[in-house]
């Protein structure tokens, strides 16, 4: 049953009014404008409206949620991409607000995927912000450093001045956590220049950071100049996040000039902004300061209860720097205490989080020289130009190297193959001959077994041979595909350094031409490892509904291919449950159905579809697969399956996934066919035994 404009209209109204307390009569009348634009519009613009009605309540969590997944779920019926990615950023901005950043990252990679695959360049740097952001806040600092150099580039391509400071500030600030303080002072006073130059007059932010990096330096009465200015120029204009920081961070560096009674002032006043506007992720920093002075002040009892109280937060917020610190400070107290036990439980917790953190730093040491060759491209730009030639010799080289290593690993895939055969053929004559030898000679009893003992000893030796070939092969795919690795994440690196600083337009076009090779080469390293995995597992066998697996592929393969509307049908029963491994059934499916989205028909013309169907009996488990895409020529339909065959040149693929399909259903003991319908439509068929 469908609902009517104005009971619609009247729904969500009353959901407001649930939702939001009494607001003043300007923004109520700006409420109703809009649910009356809701009322008389059509339904394709009601994305944008939601998205207006999120930005009006934002004052409101429950209700802004509400409004951004009602934004989210048209523009997804309506195949509006722009609004789609909106909704998923404003639901993760929510998220991140309230602490909750595993979620919030969910959602930013949704948007940022979504908004590449549609070329929305300012949802990208959105998208790319709020990632960085949110992993920063989960002490990531590896991964919050790479989201913001790729923020960055895109910003220093459009040549935004002000949003460039604001990356640079960013960026700053992971290089302070990362105790870098020279560096991070490099990008703060990038920052505080290019605000200055253009006017900008909200630069409390960077006061506040060019404070915390002189305090990490130990440049004490540096760090309170800044503060101080930070906090003189919020007087007038300014956020109540950079308010609560320069609070925060001026009370600790009076906490270090030992100055304890001003520092418990302003780690007071940091407080009361927190409480106040619900900022509960400031909190445990907060609560550590006062717990700091405390301790210095040899006052443990009262210590203890603020680091109960900040840890407690930074447990259920998940906040890594905020829990090591208060480990630290827990052994003080216990140290204070004379509880030697405890002070050396608590120091061995700090050494043990601590390590972590680092660890997820330098296990990223390809990210970090990245970071360096940019620094110095920075302060060696003048002589820019001069090094162009010899950057892109370099390239030119990288990508010969990958190349040159990449065939080899065809070549020796291909040689293991034959291999195989051979030895399987040499199986088989040997059965044979053994065969007739036991009807001829059967009077010759004593020789024949002597005959049959060296002949086994041979086929163990040639068994033996096979599975050290095989095995040294495993161990070469695998150890080359990660090694290659490290160079092309370099040579990816390098390019997107490089296209941050080109402006000449062929440069431009090598360079990305680079990195799409990279990245193509990365995904066949990838396929390789998985089947290196395929052939040396064993399936592990459980009982799952196929259903809500084909549901899930489908959904994924929905939002990559937004832009084109793909009717999806299943045929006959859903409620089958069958035991197999669901890891290679997944990668068998999976493929399957994204081949059909990949070479669906693009011409607007043509509805395109895709048509499941499965079925299941005692015997086994059938399921088939049929689209009304560019479909798969005859002179190529009997190479499909082997690795590296294409069946389109549509579309740019490592011809690939096919063979992963016919690799995992000879895993299961399966069986795949193909064929077309009197439509032409393409049409697979993979039969899987039931265990």
């Amino acid at each position: 049953m469908c609902l009517n404009r104005g009971f619609y209209s009247s729904l969500v109204l009353l959901i407001i009014a649930v939702l939001i307390p009494t607001k003043p009569a300007s923004a109520n009348d700006q409420l109703d404008s809009l649910l009356k634009r809701l009322e008389f519009s059509d339904k394709a613009e009601w994305p944008a409206i939601y998205m207006d009605l999120f930005v009006e309540a934002l004052d409101n969590s429950d209700s802004a949620m509400f409004f951004a997944d009602q934004a989210s779920k048209y523009a997804y019926s309506n195949g509006d991409s722009l609004n789609y990615v909106r909704a998923q950023y404003a639901k993760a901005f929510l998220y991140k607000n309230d602490g909750d950043f595993y979620q919030a990252i969910e959602l930013y990679k949704i948007a940022l995927a979504s908004s590449r695959n549609n070329n929305l360049i300012d949802r990208e740097k959105a998208a790319l912000n709020g990632l960085a952001l949110s992993y920063y806040a989960l002490s990531r600092f590896d991964v919050s450093l790479r989201y913001h150099f790729e923020s960055l580039a895109l910003r220093e391509k459009e040549g935004d001045q002000i949003e460039i400071a604001i990356a640079s500030n960013n960026i700053g600030l992971v290089y302070y956590q990362l105790n870098d303080y020279e560096k991070a002072l490099v990008y703060f006073n990038r920052a505080l220049k290019i605000e200055e130059d253009n006017g900008y007059e909200d630069t409390e932010g960077t006061y506040v950071n060019l404070g915390l990096t002189n305090l990490g330096l130990n440049r004490l009465e540096k760090a309170m100049q800044w503060f101080n200015k930070a906090i003189e120029e919020c007087d007038t204009n300014c956020s109540i996040s950079i308010l609560l920081e320069a609070y925060y961070s001026k009370g600790h560096c009076l906490y270090e000039l030992d100055r304890y009674i001003e520092a418990k002032q302003d780690f007071l006043r940091a407080l009361k902004i927190a409480s106040t506007n619900e900022m509960d992720s400031e909190l445990p920093s907060i609560y550590n300061g006062f717990a700091k002075v405390l301790i210095a002040e040899k006052t443990y009892d009262e210590a203890e209860k603020y680091l109960d109280s900040s840890q407690n937060l930074a447990v259920d917020l998940r906040i890594p720097r905020d829990i090591k610190a208060n480990y630290q400070d827990y052994a003080k107290v216990a140290f204070g205490q004379n509880d030697f036990q405890n002070a050396y439980k608590y120091q061995v917790l700090y050494d043990s989080i601590s390590n972590q953190i680092m660890n997820e730093v330098l296990a990223k040491n390809l990210l970090q020289i990245q970071v360096d060759f940019q620094e110095r491209e920075n302060l060696e730009i003048i002589e820019l130009q001069n090094k162009e030639i010899g950057r892109a010799t370099t390239l030119l080289t990288l990508s010969i190297i990958v190349a040159f290593l990449t065939a080899m690993i065809v070549v020796i895939l291909y040689k293991n193959n034959k291999l195989r055969k051979r030895v399987n053929e040499k199986l088989h004559d040997a059965k044979e001959t053994i065969e007739k030898q036991n009807e001829k000679l059967t009077d010759l009893n004593t020789q024949l077994e002597e005959r049959v003992k060296e002949r086994t000893e041979e086929l163990r030796a040639s068994n033996a041979a096979l599975v050290k070939s095989n095995h040294d092969l495993d161990n070469f795919i695998y150890k080359t595909s990660h090694d290659i690795r490290g160079p092309l994440a370099t040579l990816q690196g390098i390019c997107n350094i490089a296209l941050m600083d080109i402006t000449d337009t062929i440069s431009v076009d090598y360079f990305q031409k680079l990195s799409k090779t990279a990245f193509k080469l990365n995904q066949i390293l990838s396929k390789l490892l998985v089947i290196n995995q395929i052939n040396n597992m064993l399936p592990t066998y459980e009982k799952f509904k196929v259903a809500k697996m084909i549901d899930e592929i489908v959904e994924e393969n929905r939002i990559e291919y937004l832009g084109k509307k793909i009717d999806v049908r299943h045929v006959g029963a859903r409620d089958i449950t069958l035991t197999s491994d669901a890891g290679l059934l997944k990668i068998i499916i999976g493929n399957l159905i994204n081949n059909a989205f990949k070479f669906h028909n693009t011409s607007e013309s043509i509805d395109s579809f895709i048509e499941t169907e499965f079925q299941s009996d005692e015997n086994g488990f059938i399921f088939s697969i049929a689209d009304n895409g560019v479909g798969i020529s005859d002179d190529v339909s009997d190479q499909i399956f082997d690795i590296f065959s294409k069946t389109s040149e549509l579309h740019d693929t490592a011809g690939m996934g096919l063979y992963l399909v016919q690799l995992a259903i000879d895993k299961l003991k399966g069986a795949i066919s193909v064929s077309k319908s009197e439509e032409g439509h393409t049409r697979f068929e993979v039969v899987i035994p039931n265990k």
